[in-house]
C-alpha cells in the first residue's frame, strides 16, 4: 500500500473527493438497496418490517448528513463559503482541540505546547475543526493513544506537528477504515473525509497540511498557515 499522496493541486484534490464520497456512500446505499429489496418481498414476514424500515431511515439519513459534509467541503474548497477573518491566537485553538479530541475519544492523550506568537487571520470555528481533524487522525489509533503536538512560529508562517507512533504508514485505506466522533453529535466521518475538510479548510486560510512516516519517529501531520 502506498502512503496517502498530498493533494498538491486542485486536480489531485478533486480525485480523492471521487474517491472518498464513492467509499462514503457506498455503504449507506447496498444497506438501502438491500433492505428495499426486503420490503417488496411478499415473503418478508410481517414482524421483520419494521426493523427493514428503520435500516433504511437510518441510512438514508446518513446520506442527507454526508451530502451536507461533502457540499461545506465543495464551498470551501471553492471559495464559495464566507469566511469570517479575525485574528486568531492559534494555540488556544489548537490547545481546545486536543482537549475535545480527549473528550470524545476515551483513549486518547494529547500533550506537547504550541509557543507564544502572532494571531493567524481566519475564522476561529473553521480553524478548531481543522486541528480536531489532525489531531484525532493522530491519536485514535495510534499505539499508545498519545499524539504529541509541537509549534511554532517562523518568520511570516506557523508550523503545528501532530506526532504519534503508528503500527502502519497512513494510507488512502487507513483513513478510509477509521472513522472519528463528530463533536456535539452522535456521528463519526471517516478520517479520510476529516483529512480533506482539513486540507479544503487550511488552503482557504492560505496554507497546507502535509502527512509524513518514519518508522524512527512515527507518522506526523504537519499543518502551515500564513500570519498575514
Amino acid at each position: 500500500m502506498k502512503t496517502a499522496p498530498e493533494p498538491e493541486s486542485r486536480d489531485a484534490f478533486k480525485a480523492q473527493f471521487l474517491a472518498v464520497v464513492s467509499h462514503e456512500l457506498r455503504t449507506p446505499l447496498t444497506s438501502i438497496a438491500a433492505f428495499t429489496e426486503m420490503l417488496s418481498g411478499v415473503e418478508l414476514p410481517e414482524g421483520e418490517r419494521p426493523t427493514a424500515l428503520s435500516v433504511v431511515q437510518r441510512n438514508t439519513e446518513r446520506m442527507l448528513v454526508l451530502v451536507e459534509d461533502l457540499m461545506l467541503l465543495s464551498r470551501l474548497e471553492s471559495g464559495d463559503l464566507p469566511v469570517q477573518s479575525e485574528p486568531v491566537e492559534l494555540a488556544a485553538v489548537v490547545a481546545d482541540a486536543g482537549r475535545e479530541v480527549e473528550r470524545v475519544v476515551p483513549t486518547a492523550a494529547v500533550r506537547g505546547t504550541v509557543e507564544a506568537g502572532p494571531a493567524v487571520p481566519g475564522d476561529a470555528g473553521l480553524l478548531h475543526q481543522l486541528f480536531y481533524a489532525v489531531t484525532g487522525a493522530m491519536t485514535e489509533r495510534a499505539l499508545d493513544g498519545s499524539g504529541e503536538i509541537r509549534g511554532a512560529c517562523f518568520g511570516d508562517h506557523w508550523t503545528v506537528t501532530i506526532r504519534s507512533t503508528q503500527a502502519e504508514t497512513l494510507t488512502d485505506e487507513y483513513f478510509l477504515a477509521t472513522s472519528l466522533p463528530v463533536p456535539g453529535g452522535d456521528r463519526t466521518r471517516s478520517l479520510a473525509l476529516w483529512m480533506l475538510l482539513a486540507r479544503a479548510i487550511a488552503h482557504r486560510h492560505g496554507g497546507a497540511v502535509s502527512i509524513g512516516f518514519d518508522p524512527r519517529t512515527g507518522a506526523a501531520i504537519t499543518v502551515r498557515l500564513p500570519t498575514a
